[in-house]
């Protein structure tokens, strides 16, 4: 039997950039996706602590639940490996569809858990490709492989600076100068498979087909003219985002919170307006945040339509909340929740 436990993530900025070859900058959390694995007699057992539910299976095949996540990484799997039956036992602390990337960490945890009870010769970077393709493939999530890679990658105190163009990467020290990362759960949850996400993707392929283009990294600004206007908003976000996680990285190194703060608060009006992926929930909590002094900074992050806004603030947040908790409630009826978040490193057998 073994224990593995993989983090969730934030990514401070670079969203919708991952699958579209470009920067992003993500770090992971004290949040845990938490598994047990040890071998069966016979059947498939897959165990969440939370739905106190055992889906049981002859053999590895949709389930069409959240155990999907974890047939799709053995499925792979088993495509190089003879993978015997398995009793895997999953609890986790990670919020589910709040932008933190749940699904990755599971993936990441089942994968890296299966490889060290059986030894499998598979380094990390290969874990992060197989998981990555049982979201696309299996789940049908056609996600970038940001989440996969910070899962896997991350490292306490540092931001991970990741080109998906290469998959060269680099730490960059956290140094917010006294200042603090928040996350504000909007309580709107969304399927990334139900919502417009893959739609998003689609329309990104078309953008490089109408250009003639093989990646968003041969694409100019001054091209854009030859696209519909739909199609010209998501190519400037994707150009103008990517400019803003290089101004992101330098404004970390600097220790420039005021910088980063207006970095964050640009990129939720690019996805707001750009790339159409906001919702009028967590434009009300931004623009909220965005006229008290002591918050330097805010965004959606995560695939969009509902799930959590990260905030930059100078001072404790906690206070301040309680009034836009209020405020929010009378509004549209739902509670948001306010979490402190913490930097964390990657997936680890324990």
């Amino acid at each position: 039997m073994v224990e593995v436990i993989a983090p969730g993530r934030v990514n401070i900025i670079g969203e919708h950039t991952d699958y579209n070859d470009g920067f992003v900058l993500p770090f992971a959390i004290n949040k845990y996706v938490h598994v047990r694995i040890s071998k069966s007699s016979k059947n498939w057992e897959i165990y969440s602590e939370k739905f106190r539910d055992t889906i049981t299976l002859e053999k590895p095949g949709k389930t069409y639940t959240w155990a999907d996540y974890v047939v799709g990484v053995v499925k792979i799997l088993n495509e190089k490996f003879e993978i015997p039956p398995l009793r895997i036992e999953v609890r986790s602390d990670v919020p589910v569809g709040a932008g933190f990337s749940s699904s990755a960490a599971l993936e990441l945890a089942v994968a890296w858990g299966i490889r060290e009870l059986l030894n499998l010769p598979v380094t990390k970077k290969e874990m992060v490709h197989l998981c990555h393709r049982a979201e696309n493939e299996f789940v049908g999530t056609r996600c970038g492989v940001m989440d996969q890679f910070s899962v896997a990658f991350s490292r306490k105190g540092f931001a991970l600076f990741l080109d998906t163009a290469t998959l060269e990467y680099e730490y960059v020290p956290l140094n917010l100068n006294g200042a603090r990362f928040y996350v504000i759960d909007t309580g709107v949850r969304r399927s990334l498979r139900s919502s417009e996400y893959n739609r998003r993707r689609e329309e990104c392929e078309e953008i490089l087909r109408i250009l003639s283009k093989g990646s968003f990294r041969e694409v100019f600004m001054s091209e854009l003219e030859q696209l519909p206007d739909a199609l010209r908003k998501r190519a400037r976000h994707v150009l103008e985002e990517n400019e803003r996680v290089l101004q992101t990285v330098e404004a970390l190194r600097e220790g420039n919170v005021e910088k980063l703060g207006e970095l964050l608060y640009a990129s939720h009006r690019s996805l707001r307006d750009l790339y159409e992926v906001s919702c009028r929930e967590a434009d009300y909590i931004v623009g909220w945040l965005e006229r008290r002094s002591t918050v330097l900074g805010a965004r959606i992050f995560g695939g969009g339509f509902g799930g959590g806004i990260l905030v930059l603030s100078s001072t404790p947040l906690e206070e301040l909340f309680t009034d836009l908790m209020k405020d929010y409630l009378a509004r549209f009826k739902v509670t948001p929740q306010l979490l402190q978040v913490d930097s964390a490193d990657g997936v680890k057998r324990i």
